[in-house]
């Protein structure tokens, strides 16, 4: 559905580097590092992230490789990059900074999560995803976190390990935003689970039951997961509520299944909406109605849709239509019976395939008495 695609994801807020102080109460620093530090924070306080960048620059060459004064200074640059919206180079340093598992857990925790926002943003789903997915193996995520997991599974086409968060998403939220029902009922249908997908557009329409849309696309759902009398009840109750639907709105319902390659459903339905008056049950949809059960190879109901109809309207072509299923089944007695109906009206062309189907039909009785 096109609506998976449209629910785009939104970045949470990026944590800010914790301060010096703090950082030192866990474990001391080379003091020329801790100034460096001190100083580029304190310009990038002022706004002056030129001087905060050279002061961090500067203090590289300091920092012992694999040190924590490395990790510090790459962790304060990514930062710094994301100040001013560099976002590949913040990505790159914090993934620096990382590498040396040196920092504090609870910081490093911080940055990861930070990291897979960035990832995001990028469009990197899968790196942020497998971020997230080993935080959340570690510690409970938050609501917005699991958000921002759901919308990389999302975007990665992942909906079996997307959709049971994203439900615990609007079940921990009752305030949650439509596009997350949306999302819901979309990754639902591309996994074919046409029933849940109805639940979760039960609640949009519960929450706008003005919107024709909401009728429509839930009567679509479940006809698509063949609950053809639940489908035809819900357009019942869209007709009554002044929803504006009218019988093209149907007829195009009965289509959208025909093109979803569901004839049978498609059949079922169109039987449902003519059984309960909401369409007219004229010659034309009866025929269509004919048509879709011969499509959908059902051939009892079939054969008594174009019974009904020859019978309906006495025409040579629907006479033809059932005689031709009936010497599909070699019903020879009942064959002679239609195409002796069928006489009426024929063309030159119908009367000379008549006149050969009932030589077909004569010889099978004398080849069977």
């Amino acid at each position: 559905m096109a609506v998976v695609r449209q629910c785009r994801h939104a970045l949470l807020g990026l944590a800010l580097l914790l301060s010096p102080t703090l950082l030192l109460a866990q474990q001391a620093i080379n003091p020329a590092v801790f100034t460096a530090l001190n100083n580029a924070q304190q310009a990038q306080q002022k706004g002056d992230l030129a001087q905060a960048r050279a002061a961090l620059n500067g203090a590289l060459d300091k920092a012992a490789a694999g040190s924590l004064e490395l990790a510090l200074i790459q962790q304060r640059l990514g930062y710094l990059a994301i100040s001013a919206e560099q976002y590949p180079a913040a990505i790159d340093w914090l993934r620096k900074a990382q590498a040396h598992d040196k920092l504090d857990a609870e910081a490093a925790r911080q940055d990861r999560l930070n990291l897979a926002q960035l990832l995001a943003a990028q469009e990197q789903y899968g790196e942020a995803a497998r971020l997230l997915e080993r935080e959340r193996q570690q510690a409970s995520l938050t609501l917005e976190q699991t958000q921002l997991l759901v919308q990389c599974y999302s975007r990665m086409r992942e909906y079996r390990k997307a959709i049971p968060l994203a439900e615990q998403v609007v079940k921990a939220n009752a305030g949650a935003a439509d596009v997350w029902y949306q999302l819901l009922v979309g990754m639902s249908y591309e996994q074919g689970q046409y029933g849940r997908a109805a639940q979760w557009q039960k609640v949009l329409l519960k929450r706008s039951p003005n919107k024709a849309e909401h009728w429509r696309q839930l009567a679509g759902l479940q006809s698509q997961a063949g609950e053809q009398r639940a489908a035809a009840a819900t357009l019942r109750l869209a007709h009554e509520g002044g929803m504006g639907l009218n019988q093209r709105d149907l007829d195009n319902l009965v289509a959208l299944q025909v093109s979803a390659g569901a004839p049978w459903q498609a059949a079922r339905l169109l039987e449902e909406l003519i059984s309960q008056r909401l369409l007219p049950a004229d010659a034309a949809r009866q025929e269509r109605l004919a048509q879709l059960w011969t499509l959908a190879r059902d051939r009892d109901r079939a054969r008594s849709a174009w019974a009904a109809l020859a019978n309906g309207s006495d025409r040579a072509d629907h006479w033809l239509r059932l005689a031709g299923m009936q010497l599909e089944d070699g019903d020879w007695s009942e064959l002679l019976g239609t195409l002796k109906r069928a006489q009426s009206g024929a063309s030159s062309q119908q009367r000379q395939l008549i006149r050969q189907w009932e030589g077909y039909a004569r010889s099978a009785i004398e080849n069977n008495s």
